[in-house]
């Protein structure tokens, strides 16, 4: 026989066998390769979530807390006020007073001088999700997100400083 039959008629045996072999085989590639590449991609998607909670958190903490550092009533209570406001800010994005460092710097000396203005400066500590605490001692597993607000203390209002 000639070569080129003998290719023809092993190429339809192999079609014939091939389609009966690999019955199924197209839903474990599909399972195999969903898995593959949605779970990287779902991970991606929730840790950029947190992520943005974060920011979210820094953003609205360091803001509220520069307002009410400036609308206290008196010098002595402001840092409680602004450390109240940074707290409430963080826990409507999930997050903890630990998982958040904040600074306070005054434009001016005796901070809440009508016109002066107050910067709050927060740090959030972004821990990455699903990572164990055995990794977290080893390796670094916080994304630090910062944000910085600045408020400035009314210009009619009555001085507050502390005697």
């Amino acid at each position: 026989m000639r070569p080129l039959a003998l290719l023809r008629r092993w190429a339809r045996r192999a079609a014939r066998r091939g389609a009966h072999d690999e019955a199924g085989s197209a839903s474990v590639e599909f399972v195999v390769l969903a898995f593959v590449l949605l779970v990287p991609v779902a991970y991606l998607v929730i840790t950029l979530g947190r992520l943005q909670a974060g920011s979210y958190a820094a953003s609205a903490g360091s803001r509220a807390a520069a307002r009410a550092f400036t609308t206290a009533a008196t010098a002595d209570e402001a840092p409680g006020r602004a450390r109240a406001a940074l707290d409430l800010a963080l826990a409507d994005q999930g997050f903890t007073g630990a998982d958040a460092t904040a600074t306070t710097d005054c434009e001016q000396p005796g901070c809440l001088v009508p016109d002066a203005a107050v910067r709050v400066e927060v740090e959030v500590l972004v821990p990455l999700p699903f990572v164990p605490p055995l990794l977290r001692t080893a390796v670094p597993a916080a994304v630090p997100v910062r944000a910085s607000g600045v408020a400035v203390v009314d210009r009619f209002a009555p001085s507050r400083l502390s005697p």
